[in-house]
């Protein structure tokens, strides 16, 4: 039996995420009760790091040594949530080149940046090739590829299965109104035109999440294509960027693309919903995706280990979205020995960055951009790894207990 469940809402403009409120009241006990309120409320703030360049809860003893300039870049599908942190977080200028996950994982392998972003963990070839003394992967949040498309007349999301979509990708269907197609879209009247396949350009960690459903979908796909930041693509246009795919499937009308969540509703994109393992087919909403993750079981590797077997794709779930992906953050372990020109001081504040994003108040941006926040086994295996970093050898100085 099939259903279809989610839903999507107009999300907010980053201008429009803080918002302060405030009440008075008169009377000798009112005074006493606001005093009381604003005490309470002081005291908050200053546990949440408020009144301190950084906003993560630093302890009064505590004082990170001057601003710095922090570099990263990569993943586009975590970009806006990234780019809302770097804006956000005040204790250093942090700079984010959403350049695509592989440039990402290119430039901290050359040691162009302070940490790279991807939505694909390192695979063998790219692990071997990173310098010493080596990288941690940490996750910083979690969100979920989807297909989108431009028909103009068609209402609702269309249902898509993985053998559909790889098919699509392969060049075995062509049209919108395949017998397969409708046979899923019952009622819905598909147009008779040649069916526009969009996909990205450059090395991808979306690519990486959306061939490793394909991969797992369609024996074909996986044996003669597989599952990589870059595909060699049978059919197509390509496009860079989640945000260069979304523009192209907006302007192209009969066209198919995939993006990160965010992208298809913060531009009011149509999307799929895409069967489960479960045979129901899942509108992607943060509910669903969450659920996914959780239901995946992921056993963490070590910092420094092989991930690129760790998947929360095709959770067993009956509600569970099926195109679910972490993503990552990579550092080198010890950033002294790692960078001839790193200070301590760098360093700890690359420390106090990387904590406030995994902690509570970084990770309450995620939302509102329709990102996934980190469970607290996630938050946990993070906070260690962050805090296992060196430099030359000796122990950073946290200033942020995160959680």
């Amino acid at each position: 039996m099939s259903s279809t469940s989610g839903s999507a809402t107009t999300p907010p403009t980053p201008s429009d995420q803080i918002v302060r409120k405030g009440k008075s009241r008169t009377g000798l006990y009112a005074v006493i009760a606001v005093v009381v309120v604003i005490v309470i409320i002081l005291a908050a703030g200053y546990a949440a790091g408020w009144f301190k360049g950084s906003s993560s809860g630093a302890t009064a003893s505590c004082t990170l040594p001057g601003s710095q300039t922090l570099d990263g870049a990569g993943s586009t599908l975590v970009a806006p949530l990234m780019l809302t942190w770097a804006q956000a977080y005040t204790a250093s200028t942090v700079n984010y080149d959403p350049v695509g996950s592989g440039a990402g994982i290119s430039d901290i392998t050359e040691k162009t940046v302070d940490f790279g972003a991807s939505d694909a963990p390192l695979n063998p070839s790219q692990r071997a090739g990173i310098p010493s003394p080596g990288v941690v992967t940490i996750p910083e949040s979690a969100g979920a590829a989807v297909p989108i498309y431009n028909l103009p007349g068609v209402s609702g999301h269309l249902k898509f299965t993985g053998q559909i979509l790889a098919a699509i990708y392969l060049g075995d269907i062509t049209n919108w109104n395949n017998t397969a197609l409708q046979g899923v879209n019952p009622g819905v009247v598909l147009p008779h035109a040649t069916i526009v396949v969009v996909h990205r350009s450059d090395g991808s960690g979306t690519t990486f999440v959306w061939s490793s459903f394909l991969s797992a979908a369609n024996a074909t796909w996986n044996k003669t294509l597989s599952h990589s930041t870059t595909i060699n693509w049978p059919v197509g246009v390509g496009a860079h960027g989640n945000s260069g795919v979304t523009s192209t499937v907006q302007t192209t009308t009969d066209s198919i693309g995939y993006v990160d969540i965010n992208y298809a509703l913060t531009n009011g994109v149509a999307f799929g919903a895409v069967q489960n393992p479960a045979g129901n087919f899942i509108v992607a909403n943060l509910t669903n995706i969450a659920s996914a993750i959780k239901d995946s079981n992921v056993v963490f590797p070590s910092p420094t280990g092989d991930w690129y077997n760790v998947t929360v794709e095709n959770a067993k779930g009956t509600n569970d979205y099926p195109i679910a992906t972490f993503t990552y953050i990579f550092v080198y372990t010890d950033l002294g020995k790692a960078y001839s020109t790193y200070t301590l001081g760098k360093a700890e504040n690359l420390v106090d960055f990387l904590s406030w994003i995994v902690g509570p108040t970084g990770q309450s941006y995620a939302p509102p951009l329709y990102y996934v926040t980190l469970s607290s086994a996630a938050v946990t295996y993070a906070t260690n790894t962050i805090n296992s970093l060196t430099y030359n050898g000796q122990t950073i100085p946290v200033c942020v207990p995160t959680g």
